[in-house]
């Protein structure tokens, strides 16, 4: 009996130990995540980043993460700073702008129409509109604009994006103004200008036209409507729709970071609601995303089974790689391409404004997901990715990661003999420096990008899941890489065998132009070269003004050279020129609304 009772207490102790393994603490959990960050594709053994270094990297002032697990809400947490001036910090109920996923939300509202009888997905979207009609063309005649098409990006309506106003350009437009495209709007009438239908075409205007109808079938504001029937239904008091954010949100709201040259330095307004308007916190969004899985498990009145295995069914595929990427309605679908797990399919969003980035991603039946909520856009976009990949690890996501790459030891001198530089295009190098036990790439002067070796010769990418294979000439010398699959043999390049864009970053500006003039590159990559150099860190004024020389050879009178010659010379302080230049610009290009404020700001 005692050896029995001694058995049952130590089968007992494992089980609680394995158990406690399996299901860590929330803390434990918390540290995990947040120093596991990775690329694209796990490495064995390769210690993971950590959560604050990144942001530091990305130079992500703040950000905001709700993790779900089981249908829960496993945990919430806020990093850094809402606002650098005031050094307020960023909380679990500060509020972000939160883009495109602003796109989600609205399906779910139109859906909720559906359940009641009051709009159809399969019916003419006109049936529905009374405040205003689509108009109809010969696209229309034979395929007329369906709710399903408006919600799955397939009605070839025009406006992929809505890039916002300051909060000085007040009074905004209207949705009808929008729509029609008249002032005080500045983008083009939202129309159908492709065969509805046909394939994936992104589509903000297409949401404001399920935006209208959802308020000319219910009387209501898109603002108000969302509130009684989504936000404090469902326990989302810091979410709203409403452009410009009402005070007890502004209280609330973290400021907008951007590195982009256009940016104006404060959160734009987005009157384009449906498109991009939301506003919210990752925890709010979080019990939407599990009232979504609730719903398709038949646990939530959110919306009806019937109507969300309608919604978070493949409607269009939209991209074929290691990932497989269809839309929904309203919701990506995303899986691995090998993937025949139901359970490994998950519907996700992103959302890019103006100084935000939002990512919202839920399993389908598992009940997992996370959304992460930052003040700043560009190449912040890794770090979502690489905390959302953190949290799949963590919390064991079903056939979401890529297989992991098992690296191999080689001795130092055989690494050392892949390093150099490999040419894959005309002006484009590939570099590899040994460090350590790996290879770091990186493609002129992109992000280092890690590569390890799994076989001799044989290196796998951590970016993307490819392999490439370094080719031997006769006398075993190493001559070029292949990405097997994706490139011819990429040769090696001689230490004086520069590329132009490498002599432009040595200031060789006249051997660089050289290099361009036997390129013959066209007016737009020429101009955009030059506005990425004068808008570097710090700027580069004598390369672009070089780049803008070799526009002129053959493009003088060209209005995007005309216009990148005045942001050149407004940023070497010469006024009168660049008038000049804004003001010939305009003359091939009269409804530039850029170039009408920049003048406009050079003339007052």
């Amino acid at each position: 009996m005692k050896t029995r009772l001694l058995f049952l207490i130590s089968f007992s102790l494992q089980i609680s130990f394995s158990y406690a393994q399996q299901l860590l603490p929330e803390t434990e959990r918390i540290q995990q995540v947040e120093n596991s960050l990775m690329p694209y594709v796990p490495i064995k053994d390769f210690p993971g980043w950590n959560l604050a270094e990144r942001m530091k990297h990305y130079r992500v002032p703040g950000l905001s993460i709700a993790v779900i697990r089981n249908l829960k809400i496993d945990w919430a947490k806020s990093y850094g700073l809402a606002d650098t001036t005031t050094k307020m910090p960023v909380t679990t109920t500060t509020v972000f702008s939160a883009g495109s996923i602003s796109k989600l939300v609205t399906a779910v509202a139109a859906l909720q129409l559906v359940d009641k009888k009051q709009l159809t997905l399969d019916s003419p979207i006109n049936n529905y509109l009374t405040s205003w009609k689509l108009p109809d063309n010969q696209y229309t005649q034979n395929t007329p604009i369906t709710l399903r098409y408006l919600l799955s990006h397939q009605a070839g309506v025009s406006q992929s994006s809505y890039y916002g106003s300051t909060p000085n350009e007040a009074p905004f437009p209207t949705i009808i103004e929008i729509l029609n495209g008249l002032p005080p709007a500045e983008s083009r009438p939202v129309v159908v200008n492709s065969q509805p239908g046909k394939e994936f075409r992104y589509s903000g205007g297409a949401y404001l036209i399920a935006q209208q109808a959802i308020m000319d079938m219910t009387k209501k504001s898109f603002t108000d409507y969302t509130y009684q029937n989504i936000f404090k239904k469902w326990g989302m008091p810091h979410t709203t729709f409403a452009q410009p954010l009402p005070v007890k949100f502004q209280k609330l709201a973290s400021w907008a970071y951007s590195e982009n040259s256009w940016y104006k330095g404060m959160p734009y307004v987005y009157p384009q609601q449906a498109a991009a308007g939301l506003y919210s916190t990752p925890s709010d969004l979080a019990k939407l995303i599990i009232q979504l899985q609730k719903s398709y498990q038949g646990q939530s009145k959110l919306l009806s089974r019937e109507i969300i295995t309608e919604m978070l069914k493949p409607q269009v595929a939209v991209t074929k790689g290691f990932y497989h990427e269809d839309m929904g309605l309203g919701a990506f679908l995303l899986q691995r391409h090998d993937n025949q797990n139901p359970a490994g399919i998950y519907f996700e969003h992103t959302g890019v404004n103006a100084g935000f980035l939002a990512y919202a991603i839920g399993s389908l039946t598992e009940g997992n997901g996370v959304v992460i909520m930052m003040n700043k856009d560009g190449a912040a976009d890794e770090l979502g990715k690489e905390i959302r990949r953190a949290v799949a690890k963590v919390y064991n996501w079903t056939a979401f990661l890529p297989d992991q790459i098992n690296p191999i030891a080689l001795a130092t001198n055989q690494l050392q003999q892949y390093a150099g530089r490999y040419q894959r295009a005309p002006d484009e190098v590939v570099k590899f420096r040994q460090e350590k036990n790996y290879l770091v790439e990186t493609i002129n002067q992109g992000n280092p990008i890690y590569c390890f070796p799994i076989a001799p010769d044989t290196i796998a990418f951590s970016d993307f899941p490819f392999k490439g294979v370094f080719r031997r000439n006769n006398q075993n010398q190493i001559t070029g890489v292949e990405i097997l699959g994706i490139d011819k043999v990429m040769p090696r390049l001689a230490n004086d065998d520069l590329l132009p864009n490498e002599l432009m970053q040595q200031g060789r500006i006249p051997e660089a132009m050289a290099g361009y003039r036997k390129l013959q590159l066209n007016e737009n990559q020429l101009t955009y070269m030059a506005y990425e150099f004068m808008h570097q860190k710090p700027a580069k004024l004598k390369e672009a003004e070089g780049i803008l020389q070799l526009a002129d050879e053959r493009f003088a009178q060209s209005s995007i050279v005309l216009a990148r010659w005045g942001d050149l010379y407004q940023l070497q302080g010469k006024i009168k020129e660049a008038t000049a230049a804004y003001q010939q610009a305009l003359k091939d290009n009269p409804q530039d609304k850029e170039l009408q404020q920049k003048l406009s700001a050079l003339t007052r």
